[in-house]
């Protein structure tokens, strides 16, 4: 199993919009064949700081979801609505 933490900070003006854009990501991830988890948090700590649990049975499920529209929308629309990159942990469980 593939684990990802995917944090993002979202710029305050822009908070939601990035709310709005991720809810198809969400759905469509979460119906994915090879989903475990799609969820995403807030930081209560940190205004505007998200983190997307993600859980894949595999590396195949990965790339698949990696290809998908909601997916390539979701990145291309990111990269105005974030402070800075995504910031991506992967661990691997057997």
């Amino acid at each position: 199993m593939i684990v990802l933490q995917a944090y993002m900070k979202v710029k305050p003006e822009q908070r939601e919009s990035f709310l709005e854009s991720v809810q198809p990501l969400l759905k469509h991830s979460r119906a994915e064949a090879g989903n475990v988890q799609y969820q995403l948090f807030e930081d209560t700590e940190n205004a505007n700081t998200f983190v997307m649990l993600e859980q894949w049975k595999d590396q195949e499920a990965l790339d698949a979801h990696n290809q998908t529209d909601h997916f390539q929308t979701f990145v291309k629309a990111a990269g105005n609505l974030l402070t800075e990159p995504l910031n991506v942990v992967r661990t691997e469980t057997h």
